[in-house]
């Protein structure tokens, strides 16, 4: 995708469009902590970011090294004036970070999120969890429901 069209993307703020064709995952990885270190990169959005920036970003990543494996997506802090994302907003970097990085692992921000969102976005092109230790979620239960199995990474 060129950087237009990323951005194109991105300022329809239809995530059922952007999602159109993406296959649904048959398998979603799991890994408990935080989900960054070495190989992980991060996207972020929402609150202070800008089509452009994030475009950009993606870009960046899908022309950089092949040690990268994973971007996790954070959306930006809590304001007053506005929340860091919106629902439909985390739906549709997803499914925009899937098309411009098919063969990255996508995570969805778990900690800004919250278990169900994660789960819904693995219809918009996540494949990756990154579960926080203190949380006690099933891996198992949460990617059967979304027709998928768990695999641990």
């Amino acid at each position: 995708m060129t950087r237009d069209e990323i951005i194109a993307l991105l300022d329809s703020h239809d995530p059922l469009a952007a999602a159109a064709g993406l296959p649904v995952p048959d398998e979603v990885g799991w890994v408990r902590g935080d989900g960054r270190g070495v190989g992980v990169e991060e996207v972020r959005y929402g609150r202070g970011t800008t089509s452009a920036g994030i475009a950009d970003r993606l870009l960046e990543i899908a022309g950089g090294t092949d040690a990268v494996r994973a971007v996790v997506l954070v959306p930006g802090d809590d304001s007053a004036e506005r929340p860091g994302s919106w629902g439909t907003e985390d739906l549709l970097v997803t499914a925009v970070a899937r098309r411009v990085l098919p063969d990255l692992a996508i995570r969805p921000d778990w900690t800004a999120l919250g278990e169900q969102a994660c789960q819904v976005a693995a219809s918009f092109g996540a494949d990756e969890w990154a579960i926080p230790e203190d949380v006690d979620a099933d891996p198992d239960h949460l990617a059967a429901a979304v027709g998928a199995r768990a695999v641990a990474r």
